[in-house]
């Protein structure tokens, strides 16, 4: 199966001169994964040139390692193409990868939330409805996008259309989200427009789940270092690396206090300020 670029995917009327937010999210039922106590969404945003040319670059390493698809959780366990790996070839991959990544990518983008906090806060708060914690990360990426001083200007002059991974069972809230949101601050011809494209034949999707997949890794760390009342916590060198030389924008919540209005936010992992 050969990957399939981005213009293919989308119609070109959805993506032509503006910024594009490829995203992913990582969750897992509450309770049936104790090891993972956050959802989080992750991704990088670019103008559509940008993806291009990203795409373009990428495919013959993809090729020179013969590696179909990417699936980040594969690789972690030496599985599917990546079977019997060893570490350093995995690391060079990636690092690869990423530095093909620099040249035409603006940001990446990581949003964390403790699931069961979430919850619990929720359960609490005299609100009719609260969205999921996926929609939660949604939401604050959006913020992040419409507001970042590196692209937040940009993406209101150029407007911004948004890709997620298709199949996840709240991409619906996601959606209604989106349009929501769009109305209420009158910003249609900022927020263009929202699509669904499948992981498997699709590079940028591939780079979004590389990104949720080791960040929340590094979530979850930095959760339980707290829960232990520990400062500090090892980041895995595969974070490291994918951090290495782009900006990127993380945070996780782990708490949501109704009561002063603020969501208090640890700072994620050391290489992405």
């Amino acid at each position: 199966m050969s990957a399939r670029p981005l213009r293919e995917l989308i119609p070109q009327s959805l993506l032509a001169g503006r910024w594009v937010a490829v995203l992913t999210c990582y969750l897992d039922d509450s309770g049936k994964d104790p090891q993972n106590r956050v959802t989080t969404i992750a991704g990088y945003i670019a103008r559509d040139t940008g993806w291009a040319a990203y795409e373009a670059a990428v495919e013959p390493i993809f090729e020179e390692y013969r590696v179909k698809i990417l699936h980040a959780k594969e690789l972690r366990d030496t599985d599917g193409d990546f079977f019997g790996w060893p570490v350093l070839k995995k690391q060079s991959f990636v690092a690869r990868l990423c530095l093909a990544r620099a040249p035409h990518l603006m940001m990446g983008m990581s949003m964390s939330a403790m699931k069961s906090k979430y919850e619990q806060r929720a359960a609490e708060s005299d609100r009719k409805r609260t969205v999921t914690p996926y929609t939660f990360c949604f939401n604050v990426v959006l913020d992040w996008i419409m507001r970042d001083i590196r692209i937040g200007g940009s993406a209101s002059t150029e407007g911004v259309a948004l890709i997620l991974e298709c199949g996840h069972e709240n991409n619906p809230e996601a959606e209604d989200q989106f349009y929501e949101i769009r109305k209420l601050h009158k910003i249609e011809d900022i927020l263009r427009s929202i699509s669904f494209v499948p992981k498997d034949n699709c590079r940028a999707i591939q780079l979004a789940d590389l990104l949720a997949f080791y960040s929340r890794r590094d979530s979850n760390a930095l959760i339980r270092a707290k829960m232990k009342g520990d400062d500090k916590y090892p980041i895995e060198v595969m974070m490291r690396i994918i951090a290495e030389g782009l900006p990127h924008r993380a945070l996780v919540a782990a708490d949501f206090d109704e009561a002063s209005k603020t969501v208090p936010y640890f700072p994620f992992g050391k290489p992405l300020p």
